[in-house]
């Protein structure tokens, strides 16, 4: 684990050395079907991504008298980011199953547009819960990743 992906180290130290210990059945559990909940994410995600773009021309017509206030900024961040979160779990897909740290660090990218995007759209909640549990997860099974 020569090279360091941004905030990795410190967030390592909150999220790998002061939490619990995940039990070594569960981290192999994970890992075990990362790579498929990746492929899941991205099937659903680009699915979802569709029906938004199709979507969109309808929420661009009932919308219009709002254009003027930037209320269709969420959309757009919304949009973008789905579209950011379906390429990286393709790429992360063989990665992962091969449990190559390449896989890893995608999951690592991904976690970190997560927080942003819930920064951006100030989701709090989703950012206190997700980013906890997100991040809590990723350092406890990247060991298992070379």
């Amino acid at each position: 684990m020569n090279e360091s992906l941004p905030l990795e180290k410190e967030l390592a130290g909150i999220f790998k050395d002061k939490l619990p210990a995940f039990p070594e059945e569960i981290k192999e559990l994970l890992v075990k079907i990362a790579p498929w909940l990746a492929l899941i994410g991205a099937v659903l995600g680009g699915i979802g991504l569709l029906f938004a773009l199709v979507g969109g021309g309808f929420v661009a017509v009932a919308t219009v008298g709002t254009e003027a206030y930037g209320s269709l900024w969420g959309y757009w961040v919304g949009m973008l980011s789905l579209a950011l979160y379906v390429v990286i779990c393709l790429i992360a897909f063989t990665p992962l199953r091969n449990r190559q740290r390449r896989g890893w660090n995608l999951l690592y990218y991904f976690q970190l547009l997560s927080v942003v995007v819930n920064l951006i759209t100030l989701n709090i909640i989703g950012l206190l819960i997700g980013g906890f549990l997100g991040f809590w997860i990723l350092f406890q099974i990247r060991e298992k990743y070379s």
